[in-house]
């Protein structure tokens, strides 16, 4: 690491806690005043309060981090602008590309760190706020969340359960057509059940009925097992209340190739598995923002208001384009990376011009 970077490295780290600290601070401020009457009216205490916003200030800081690098970064180049810093590198023969790539450098390696942060802390403490929100605020319990009319496929076999409850592994209504190995297009058996229960080692139904078609012959069970491998806890993913900001990447990936074998829609899970991705990389996004905007003005009171337009306009492209790949009208991955490509290409391409940053 040389001096230039180090140096820059050092002045960025100290704006950059300066800045969260005061963007977690106006956050919270916010989300209490928010959510004060809910917790008044529920009689939580103040542990429980405190609590809350511990365990939800990881996920916090994952979410405003790329928006405060950017601010730390402008205000970092724009104070070396106007004490005539970035004048004296490029004096010593030290070019605004030299600058640029340190700056650049930097900004993929908070990429990789703010990956590893919001799908570890962040997503743990997610969840573990909205655990003392929905069971001591809401008073709502995860687990006797239920969903209702759920197909799935397993093998030979087309599920449908009417309702099922996915934390306590029980559901009712269940109704599964067995294809015929040979001719999938042939129903060999029809499976109804009351309802059932799943574990490890298969599905247990209760009040269960086998009906053959090629001999119309009915047969009544109090007990069925059957070796059905399908976790019904997963199946909280696709509740479109579910938030999927609080499921890390890799579980959202396994379930991803889970309901992928068996049949279902998955866009709006392969858009977030990739949002996940290119949030991350907006860090670096915000680096070439910031970069082109000091090598366009050169004012301090200028650029960083034109920075957050400009963030605004980028975020707001971000959420625009995710919404199509989650409705299917764009691929997932083009829907979650087009911002970023879109944005990286205009300001890259400014930057490759190697304009002095002191002529903006």
């Amino acid at each position: 690491m040389n001096l230039l970077t180090r140096y820059m490295l050092r002045q960025n780290l100290y704006l950059l806690l300066l800045v969260c600290g005061i963007g977690l601070g106006i956050y919270i401020f916010i989300d209490l005043l928010d959510r004060l009457d809910d917790f008044l009216d529920a009689g939580v205490g103040f542990s429980s309060v405190i609590s809350y916003f511990v365990y939800r200030s990881p996920f916090i800081l994952s979410q405003i981090f790329p928006a405060v690098f950017l601010i730390a970064l402008m205000v970092q180049l724009g104070i070396m602008l106007r004490s005539r810093e970035l004048l004296a590198l490029e004096a010593c023969a030290v070019s605004p590309k030299k600058v640029a790539r340190s700056v650049i450098c930097y900004a993929l390696v908070l990429c990789v760190a703010l990956l590893f942060f919001s799908e570890v802390l962040g997503v743990s403490g997610h969840k573990a706020a909205d655990r003392i929100w929905y069971e001591q605020v809401r008073d709502r319990q995860i687990e006797t969340r239920s969903l209702t009319d759920i197909w799935f496929r397993e093998g030979n076999r087309i599920v449908h359960m009417g309702s099922v409850t996915p934390g306590a592994k029980k559901g009712a209504n269940l109704t599964i057509h067995v294809l015929d190995d040979n001719d999938a297009g042939v129903i060999r058996e029809i499976i109804r059940a009351a309802s059932f229960t799943s574990s490890s080692r298969g599905w247990l139904l209760s009040d269960a009925t086998r009906t053959f078609p090629e001999t119309f012959e009915v047969r009544a069970m109090a007990e069925l097992e059957l070796d059905l491998r399908t976790d019904v806890g997963g199946f909280l993913i696709i509740d479109p209340k579910t938030r999927l900001e609080s499921l890390p990447i890799w579980q959202l990936g396994s379930e991803i190739k889970r309901l992928e074998d068996s049949g279902s829609n998955i866009e709006r899970l392969q858009t977030a598995w990739h949002m996940k991705l290119a949030y991350a990389g907006s860090v670096l996004v915000m680096a070439f923002i910031a970069l082109a905007v000091v090598s366009v003005f050169g004012s301090l009171f200028v650029i960083i208001p034109v920075g957050l337009v400009t963030t605004f306009c980028y975020y707001g492209l971000f959420v625009l384009c995710a919404t199509a790949g989650e409705k299917g009208l764009a691929p997932p991955v083009l829907a979650a990376w087009a911002a970023n490509l879109i944005f990286m290409a205009v300001a890259g391409g400014w930057l490759m011009r190697g304009r002095s940053f002191h002529l903006g």
